[in-house]
């Protein structure tokens, strides 16, 4: 599970990159009227409102992960502390 998450992490940083390398392209491109100036601002705002997204599921998935990581190692304590009272 935990494996699968971080895959889940790496695509979803891969796909953020991406899109802030589009911002950087979008941010180099002449503009020459006002429907230009328009049509660019509407990419930023896509690519904004998807680089939210992502980031807001990044954090999800991270905390997923943290507290499946910390639940295992609580387990693996728990086991070694009973194993060693025998």
């Amino acid at each position: 599970m935990i494996k699968e998450l971080e895959n889940q992490i790496r695509d979803l940083q891969r796909e953020l990159a991406e899109i802030q390398k589009d911002q950087a392209v979008l941010r180099l491109q002449v503009c020459r009227g006002d429907s230009e100036i328009r049509g660019k601002d509407a990419k930023f705002d896509e690519l904004d409102r998807r680089a939210k997204e992502i980031n807001e599921s990044l954090r999800g998935i991270t905390r997923k992960r943290q507290l499946l990581i910390y639940q295992s190692a609580t387990k693996g304590m728990e086991s070694a502390t009973s194993g060693d009272s025998s």
